[in-house]
């Protein structure tokens, strides 16, 4: 029965989300043109087919939608069979001997990181942020800025590496613009979209004033991610100060800024606030808020819900009941095969063995509708017959 029970949760615990990691599709040699092009790191997933922990990090660790979040809009991702005529021509540059082997590249070529061995999802999640902090080139940058120089090139260069790993930047940023430099309004424009980290400062609001250049140069989509991200990390800020106005000024500045949904971005705010506070209940009422009006036209955020849920969360003694609720209202909504998998999963961690039963008989019903495999969830049901 303890095998049995090993199998369930090697097929359930850690089944992702559709959406993960979006793989490059072309030779290794392409994918750094393509890094060079995006300015980004190359992920490489070097990996054998017969090799088992490859295959269940392909299952179940690059579908997790947090992973793939992360890893999409930071690196250009490749998986790479290293039995293959790309994987061999790609091993005998930077060896692997063992697999899975997770390679971290810059656009020119050169390894960053290197590890070897299965990941879970926190773990990679780890690891690609050590890889990201570990690619410093702003130093590159501050010896000519040292020297003096303060072309528009170099500075907008310069502090856009150092926001990519976290270096303050912000002092740098107004010392240029306060000295009143030689660019275009356009030039000022994307300076600012690179060197802006939060709303609450001039920085921000000198974005915003400009977002009618910002619109005429097609860079719409930039300015609203930018947006986001600024008046998200000043709701950070507010729970690491301890000044909950920084939440409200945040909002308000995203609605003046109108890029989006501002009612919808006020809610998300102030769930964000809650979660790192570390305020279960205050969140938890905010959530069982937030999708009933916005779930039904946008299922991901029941996943989303539930992602908090398992790793902000997961000490409170009601976060797998209510992760049950949520879950089971995505599966009314998208009844994939996945999103049955994490609701029988989170069932089975509650002891509630009847409705897992019952779930999973659902599960096997609409996957034979499908003419989809159910032998997992066959094996779920021999589980259950066992305890």
């Amino acid at each position: 029965m303890r095998f049995i029970g090993f199998i369930i949760l090697s097929l359930l615990c850690s089944v992702g989300f559709s959406q993960g990691i979006e793989f490059f599709h072309g030779e290794w040699k392409e994918a750094l043109e393509e890094a060079k092009k995006e300015d980004r790191l190359v992920f490489v997933d070097a990996y054998a087919q017969w090799c088992g922990p490859c295959k269940r990090m392909a299952k179940n660790v690059f579908t997790q939608d947090e992973v793939g979040q992360y890893f999409n809009q930071n690196f250009i991702n490749l998986k790479l069979d290293m039995e293959t005529p790309d994987g061999r021509s790609f091993g005998s540059k930077y060896p692997v001997s063992a697999y899975p082997t997770l390679l971290f590249l810059n656009s020119k070529g050169e390894l960053i990181k290197k590890v070897t061995g299965g990941k879970q999802a926190a773990d990679l999640i780890a690891l690609g942020k050590t890889a990201l902090g570990s690619y410093d080139k702003s130093g590159d940058y501050a010896v000519k800025y040292e020297e003096g120089d303060r072309s528009y090139e170099l500075m907008h260069n310069y502090v856009r590496e150092l926001n990519k790993v976290n270096k303050p930047s912000m002092k740098i940023s107004n010392d240029y613009l306060n000295s009143k430099p030689d660019i275009s309004k356009l030039q000022k424009a994307k300076f600012l979209l690179a060197a802006v980290t939060e709303s609450d400062s001039k920085l921000y609001d000198q974005l915003i004033e400009l977002k009618s250049e910002i619109k005429k140069a097609g860079l719409e989509e930039d300015l609203a991610v930018k947006v986001r991200a600024a008046t998200m990390a000043s709701v950070a800020k507010a729970v690491e100060y301890d000044y909950e106005d920084l939440v409200t000024e945040a909002i308000e500045k995203y609605k003046n800024a109108e890029v989006g949904d501002a009612k919808k971005f006020s809610q998300e705010a102030y769930l964000e606030y809650n979660k790192l506070s570390g305020n279960y209940a205050e969140w938890k009422n905010l959530a069982e808020k937030y999708l009933k009006k916005y779930g039904k036209k946008d299922h991901s955020l029941f996943k989303a819900q539930l992602v908090a849920l398992k790793n902000d969360f997961k000490h409170e003694n009601d976060a797998k009941p209510y992760a049950c609720e949520v879950c089971k209202e995505l599966v009314k909504k998208n009844d994939s095969a996945n999103n049955y998998s994490e609701y029988i999963q989170l069932l089975l961690d509650c002891k509630r063995y009847d409705e897992a039963r019952k779930v999973t008989n659902q599960a096997i019903e609409k996957a034979n509708s499908r003419e989809q495999d159910t032998k997992k969830f066959d094996r779920i049901i021999q589980y259950l017959d066992n305890i």
